[in-house]
């Protein structure tokens, strides 16, 4: 033991510099595992604030976008519905019966010169085959009801293109 004291005694200065030394390391560490840490849960913070706001965001349009959806098929609904009470009229030149006092939100059929009658002789067989006939009435609301629904579709593109910008 004697041999050891004297060592310590002959190098006290050095030994002294080198635990300074390594506790301004270990004090170093620390400070830099602290703003490490900080750095690290701020970005994780700003991270789940922008993914929160894309939750909302993303929410936003689609409820806004079950809105319009709604709307459309009401609207679409409500013009079937007016677009199904008006009955074809044999009697009439134009295609459809519709008065000039009438009020519904549908526009008039305009009135041709050659009007189409009930019972045609020219009946348009079915896609599928089969030997029913599909008179000329079907195939002029058919086409009244592919129309309202190509109508409902722009509509609907053009409040979902609205949304979108």
């Amino acid at each position: 033991m004697n041999w050891l004291n004297r060592f310590l005694l002959a190098n006290w200065s050095w030994l002294m510099d080198g635990m300074l030394l390594l506790m301004a390391l270990i004090i170093g560490i620390q400070i830099g595992e602290s703003h490490v840490h900080k750095e690290w849960n701020a970005e994780k913070s700003r991270t789940e604030q922008l993914a929160a706001k894309l939750e909302q965001h993303v929410a936003d349009v689609k409820i806004m976008q079950n809105q319009i959806n709604q709307e459309i098929s009401n609207d679409f609904s409500k013009k079937s519905k007016l677009l199904a009470e008006r009955m074809p009229d044999p009697r009439s030149v134009g295609v459809c019966n519709s008065t000039a006092t009438s009020t519904r939100n549908l526009p008039p059929v305009s009135e041709t010169t050659t009007g189409t009658f009930a019972a045609s002789p020219y009946a348009v067989p079915a896609s599928s085959g089969v030997a029913a006939a599909i008179s000329c009435e079907k195939i002029i609301q058919d086409a009244a009801q592919t129309t309202l629904m190509l109508d409902e579709l722009q509509r609907w593109q053009r409040q979902q293109e609205i949304i979108v910008n």
